[in-house]
């Protein structure tokens, strides 16, 4: 089942490099990798997505995080034998990325960030499962779409 696959991929790639980064980074210090371009930088977000909406408390975006994955993981299941392989696997990456980050939550009170780029959030490994598997699903929706429009016009 690919979305199992992707779910699971993105679960420990998140959680294996936040450790990493908890281990090896000083909090807030930011250490250079590509320049100004990219670099690594420690920090505590108590907010969701990128930082948004930290002033809420912990517990309602534990619970907002999780039922949006939920709604996602139901209509996965719903949806799977109409979904392709490449579809269900973005789902899987989006519903993983979302459950890395909820396990920040439960464990810490906040969410381990640490990659850096310029005029961007710190962010994370789940934030870029949820953001790449969201943009890849949208994008085969619209193909998906497409191809049909033009086989309705042949016909």
């Amino acid at each position: 089942m690919p979305g199992a696959l992707g779910m699971f991929v993105a679960i420990i790639a998140d959680q294996i490099t936040k450790n990493i980064a908890e281990s090896n980074l000083e909090y807030f210090n930011r250490i250079d990798l590509i320049s100004w371009l990219f670099g690594f930088r420690y920090v505590h977000n108590k907010g969701i997505g990128f930082g948004m909406l930290d002033f809420l408390p912990i517990e309602f975006i534990y619970s907002l995080s999780a039922g949006i994955s939920f709604v996602i993981l139901v209509f996965a299941i719903i949806y799977r034998n109409v979904l392709t392989k490449w579809e269900n696997l973005f789902l899987g990456f989006i519903i993983g990325g979302a459950m890395g980050n909820n396990i920040d939550r439960i464990r810490f009170g906040y969410v381990v960030d640490f990659l850096e780029l310029p005029y961007w959030p710190v962010f994370n490994f789940a934030d870029t499962f949820i953001v790449v598997g969201a943009a890849l699903l949208l994008f085969s929706f619209y193909r998906r779409e497409r191809i049909a429009s033009k086989s309705r016009n042949i016909e």
